[in-house]
């Protein structure tokens, strides 16, 4: 059986998922213990935010105790306004800890930020601020739970309403390109009206990542992670555990092709 190298230089995409990106940090630190040097990352909400941490020179390990910590929920803040349910605290020393940089040019990764322009209704793509903390959490605000944020006269809330999966953005980069998608395909048949509309939204989600899935050089999922619950703190060592395994088996299984 014929060795291959996996590719020593990457660009990474990652999806939005909110807790579920315990999962992502899972792969990336498969990929720094194989000594992957990522070049490139585009995210979305909680991929944003991985992805802005890992740009300013954190490894995996860092970013996963800081998220699991009780200081890191101090972010979220209970504001239940007729708009919205929750704010997140912008000033929050926590954010600070994984978030060190002021502006995108400073990073040691090229970093690539989707957010959704409410007025515009559309996708608006950061890669050049000198606030990248305000464009990351903006990126972090689903809407209509968190608080939009206002930047530069613009009204912001959650990349993943537009574009949950920004792989295009990496094209640029002439690098091979991993995507790690928190939104695995369901594939049992929903039994109550909320896990219709659940279904309804994610199916929608998923005839996008049918096309943008056939863009990456390696693909990163599972469907155990319909397991995982978006909004809690309960399974983020599962899902880290289970992005560690995903991602070696990747590497073992080119390696070995």
């Amino acid at each position: 059986m014929e060795n291959n190298q996996f590719p020593r230089e990457i660009a990474l995409c990652l999806s939005g998922g909110a807790a579920r990106g315990a999962y992502q940090l899972g792969v990336i630190s498969v990929l720094e213990e194989n000594n992957i040097q990522i070049k490139a990352i585009s995210g979305t909400s909680i991929g944003a935010l991985i992805g802005a941490s890992v740009a300013c020179g954190k490894s995996a390990k860092e970013i996963f105790e800081v998220i699991k910590s009780k200081e890191f929920r101090s972010v979220f803040k209970y504001r239940f306004f007729k708009s919205y349910v929750f704010e997140l605290n912008h000033s929050a020393e926590v954010i600070n800890k994984i978030i060190g940089i002021t502006a995108f040019s400073e990073l040691c990764i090229a970093l690539n930020v989707c957010v959704c322009d409410v007025v515009k209704e559309s996708a608006l793509y950061v890669d050049d601020s000198d606030d990248l903390k305000e464009i990351v959490l903006a990126s972090c605000s689903i809407a209509p739970l968190f608080k939009p944020v206002v930047y530069k006269g613009k009204t912001l809330v959650d990349g993943g309403i537009v574009d949950n999966f920004p792989v295009e953005q990496l094209q640029k980069y002439g690098l091979p390109i991993i995507g790690v998608n928190l939104y695995p395909r369901m594939k049992h048949v929903p039994s109550s009206l909320f896990s219709w509309l659940k279904w309804v939204v994610h199916t929608a989600w998923q005839s996008r990542y049918h096309q943008k899935e056939k863009l990456c050089d390696f693909y990163v999922s599972n469907e155990q992670l319909n397991s995982v619950k978006v909004f809690s703190f309960k399974d983020l060592d599962r899902a880290y555990s289970l992005g560690k395994v995903d991602m070696q088996h990747l590497i073992d299984e080119y390696t070995n092709s």
